[in-house]
């Protein structure tokens, strides 16, 4: 009998360990499972949550280019009318010199008493300096010599000078002798042209850039 009880307690030392192990693997398993359940689950809502905030910011952009595509056309349109602005100003100016000049032949021949007045050529005021209609000086390299080599040659208005190659231009120059060999007049007929049509803002904005003509 006692041997039967020590047999028996010694068999139940030896299987409780398998016994705790049956239990306790299946436990953890289970707890293993559940937590890798819940897991995914996070995981896929946080999927869930960027997908819907990628397709909110991808409508963003979609905005912002339509957006971006407006301004730029409004930007167009405007620097479109800000040339044509700028172009009437020009235009205006041009003719507020003309009108000046104008006057000022209408205040001389007031100032004659209007007896056997003789009507003058219109005067203008062009960067700082006064002319009169198919002055030729009014162009960057031609001075008082070079005006009467070109008056002698037939070119006396701004229209005949515009008309003018600049090889005839040398040519006339040339044949004056070698003091007038420096004088580059590439630019005077373009020069003239811009004078013959009262375009006064071009004309400066080119003499600006040129040196003696060149």
């Amino acid at each position: 009998m006692l041997f039967n009880f020590i047999l028996l307690q010694s068999t139940f030392q030896q299987d409780l360990p398998v016994g705790l192990a049956l239990c306790i693997v299946p436990f953890i398993l289970g707890w293993l499972a559940a937590m890798m359940f819940y897991k995914v689950s996070s995981l896929r809502g946080r999927i869930a949550e960027l997908e819907e905030a990628n397709a909110s910011l991808n409508g963003k952009v979609d905005n912002l280019h339509t957006e971006n595509t407006e301004l730029r056309v409004k930007i167009t349109q405007l620097e479109a009318t800000g040339e044509e602005q700028t172009d009437q100003i020009r235009r205006l100016k041009n003719e507020l010199l003309i009108c000046e000049g104008e006057r000022t032949d209408l205040e001389a021949q007031i100032a004659a008493g209007g007896k056997g007045a003789k009507a003058s050529e219109s005067v203008f005021v062009f960067a700082g300096t006064k002319y009169k209609k198919d002055d030729l000086k009014i162009v960057e390299g031609i001075g008082p010599k070079i005006e009467d080599l070109l008056h002698k040659a037939g070119i006396y208005s701004w229209e005949s000078l515009a008309e003018s190659s600049p090889d005839r231009i040398r040519g006339i120059l040339d044949q004056a002798g070698n003091d007038y060999a420096m004088h580059d007049p590439s630019s005077w007929p373009q020069q003239a042209g811009l004078a013959a049509a009262h375009d006064w803002d071009l004309l400066k904005k080119l003499q600006d850039e040129l040196v003696a003509g060149r």
